[in-house]
């Protein structure tokens, strides 16, 4: 695994995890003005999907975002809403064989 870096919110992600950020980034920014990229991540505690998580990253209007929810990993600035930052507290954020993978 990569070097690990840590946000105030208590995500951690790696190297790798930026580098991709960063990619996407790059990629798509010049199609999403006044926007910032935000990550959304779902992972169920009960029912028939107990378990399983999902992860996304879209891009969220910049005044819809609080400036206090947003953060830098690398030079790519990122929201991050209140349950997503609470789902993914000390867990860790790596990209892995092209996948966005989160580790416990």
């Amino acid at each position: 695994m990569s070097p690990l870096s840590k946000l105030t919110c208590g995500i951690i992600y790696t190297d790798a995890f930026q580098r991709y950020l960063e990619s996407v980034h790059a990629e798509q920014f010049e199609d999403n003005p006044q926007q910032i990229l935000t990550f959304d991540y779902v992972r169920c505690l009960t029912g028939p999907q107990k378990g399983k998580a999902w992860w996304q990253l879209t891009w969220t209007p910049l005044e819809a975002s609080p400036e206090y929810r947003r953060h830098l990993i690398g030079r790519v600035p990122v929201y991050i809403p209140k349950p997503v930052s609470q789902g993914l507290r000390e867990r860790c954020l790596d990209f892995k064989d092209g996948h966005v993978v989160v580790l416990p």
